[in-house]
Order: C-alpha cells, then sequence, then structure tokens
C-alpha cells in the first residue's frame, strides 16, 4: 500500500471507529474545527468529543484530493455517512503528519451539508 492509501484507510476508521482511532493516530495536540455546538476542539479535549461522536455504520468519500507535502499529508473530500437509516454529509479536511515512523492526525475540519 502507499501512503496515500494508508491515510485514506485511516480516515475511514477515523469516521467509522472515532474513539479508538483517537487513542492511535491522533496528536496529543491535535485540533479539530466541528460542526455545531462542538466547535474548535483541541488537545485533549479532541478525545472527550469522539468518545461521544456520532457512530456511522459506513462512509464513503467523493471529490477526493490528497497532497503529500514533505512530512505532512493533506486529504480534502466530501463524506456520506450512514446509520439507523441516518445520512450525514459534510465537506471535510484532515492533516496528518509523520512522527519518526508513524502518523499521527493534527488537524479535522468539518463543515456539515445538512
Amino acid at each position: 500500500m502507499s501512503i496515500e492509501d494508508d491515510r485514506w484507510r485511516d480516515e475511514i476508521e477515523f469516521w467509522l471507529s472515532p474513539s479508538s482511532f483517537c487513542k492511535l493516530r491522533v496528536a496529543k495536540d491535535a485540533v479539530m474545527v466541528l460542526p455545531q455546538a462542538r466547535g474548535i476542539v483541541h488537545g485533549a479535549d479532541v478525545l472527550s468529543v469522539l468518545g461521544d461522536a456520532d457512530r456511522w455504520d459506513q462512509v464513503s468519500f467523493s471529490d477526493e484530493i490528497s497532497l503529500e507535502h514533505g512530512d505532512c499529508f493533506v486529504l480534502a473530500y466530501e463524506a456520506r455517512a450512514e446509520a439507523e437509516g441516518r445520512v450525514y454529509r459534510a465537506l471535510c479536511s484532515s492533516t496528518y503528519c509523520r512522527s519518526g515512523d508513524r502518523w499521527q492526525m493534527i488537524a479535522h475540519h468539518r463543515n456539515a451539508l445538512d
């Protein structure tokens, strides 16, 4: 697998298993900009917010853009997530940076479309 494929796979895991993903792949000082009441979240608050996040049964991405720049990788896309008859759509971006031999999410932005 390529670095790009691995990051897209990480992004799917982020949507489907946010709590476990956060423990393994989100930097301790990460920043997230989330819709509605959650707003801007930083550091330790990220784990708390993602622990309470909606659980999705499936997610698909469209209009994907990826960019590798040095030790960072940016993903931008439109997400469509589904669970229990609910559908959620959002424009998103995530930034991953290499730390040693691991990649960690350092930023995520989500703008709800519905």
